[in-house]
Parts: C-alpha cells; sequence; structure tokens
C-alpha cells in the first residue's frame, strides 16, 4: 500500500513539473528592459529580455525574430546594433543569471563587433 501512494505522489509531482515546463515554454519573450544610445552615425540598443524557455535555442532565429519586431517598432536611426541580453525564465532574470548576451546588427546578424 505505501508503494502505490509513493508511486502515486511521484506521478502528480512529475504531472504538476510538466505543467508548469509546458505554461513556460508557451509564453513568448519578454522584454524587461532597454536603453537606446544615439549618436549621428551610431544608434546602439541594449534589450534585456527573458525567453521563457528551458529547451534549446535557435540564437540567430530568435536574433532576427527580436530585431525584426524591434526594427518595425523603432526602425529609422542610422547604423543600429542591438545588444540582446537574454534570461531563460523570469527567475533566472530576477536571480540574475544570465544565458547569453547577443550582439546584432538591424538586419538581424549576429556580429562579434560593432562596425562604424
Amino acid at each position: 500500500m505505501k508503494k502505490k501512494k509513493l508511486i502515486l505522489a511521484i506521478t502528480v509531482c512529475t504531472l504538476i513539473l510538466l505543467a508548469l515546463l509546458a505554461a513556460e515554454e508557451h509564453k513568448p519573450y519578454e522584454i524587461f528592459h532597454s536603453t537606446v544610445m544615439s549618436s549621428p552615425n551610431l544608434t546602439q540598443n541594449e534589450i534585456t529580455l527573458v525567453i521563457h524557455t528551458l529547451l534549446p535555442i535557435d540564437e540567430e532565429e530568435l536574433a532576427r525574430e527580436i530585431v525584426t519586431d524591434h526594427m518595425r517598432l523603432n526602425g529609422g536611426r542610422p547604423n543600429q546594433y542591438l545588444e540582446l541580453e537574454l534570461y531563460r525564465t523570469e527567475l533566472h532574470y530576477r536571480l540574475g543569471i544570465v544565458y547569453d548576451t547577443i550582439l546584432c546588427n538591424d538586419a538581424g546578424d549576429i556580429v562579434s563587433e560593432v562596425e562604424f
């Protein structure tokens, strides 16, 4: 009888964890902070965002999606570069656990440095 209760408890805990993971994966990325620094020939955007996933991601695809959305809303500035500071979940953000930082140009291509 104790073995059945233990198996039931483990099953319930597993289902709860899977439900929490599915709920987190369902959310799109969320921007928590952004800063724009502009000069006559360069615009730097620092964007802090939570990507709401624990699964592996395609960073190039994510960068293009974020840059496309950003340019649609905030385009028109000269020579834009975006520094994306990524956090996996909101808990990672609150604890200061950065997943990755990506630098990309206004076309959404990942670059290693800003070019003038």
